[in-house]
């Protein structure tokens, strides 16, 4: 084994492009977001604070509590590099944590579409 082959974080720090689906017909759209992979240091320095939020509230005893999909909202604002594809009212909507924010709030399938594409290795890897 190479262990050129190991290291995935710079390539996942780089990011790849996942193409958002219709969530009408599951189809591929022209809308395309650029994110960090699971491999990335801003994507492990998040689910390590998720950690220790679940942590801290199951010793207090405040589990129920929890925010789970601000959890998860809070991690892919910091992943989300860029997207392309995205209009609002006709114009083009600009990539930018704000904006990345209310889409993702607002689109719960979004979530979970980028989710699932950000934990799959494959598609930050090369060849």
């Amino acid at each position: 084994m190479e262990i050129s082959n190991l290291k995935t974080a710079e390539i996942h720090e780089a990011g790849s492009e996942c193409n958002i689906s219709d969530p009408a017909t599951g189809k591929p759209t022209d809308f395309f977001i650029m994110l960090m992979g699971a491999d990335s240091r801003e994507w492990r320095k998040n689910k390590k604070k998720q950690t220790t939020a679940i942590i801290k509230a199951k010793a207090e005893d405040k589990i129920d509590s929890l925010d789970y999909e601000k959890m998860d909202i809070d991690a892919l604002v910091d992943v989300t590099i860029n997207w392309r594809g995205l209009a609002s009212g006709g114009k083009e909507l600009k990539c930018s944590k704000k904006a990345a924010r209310e889409l993702y709030e607002n689109a719960p399938r979004v979530v979970t579409e980028v989710l699932s594409y950000i934990s799959n290795n494959a598609n930050f890897t090369k060849g």
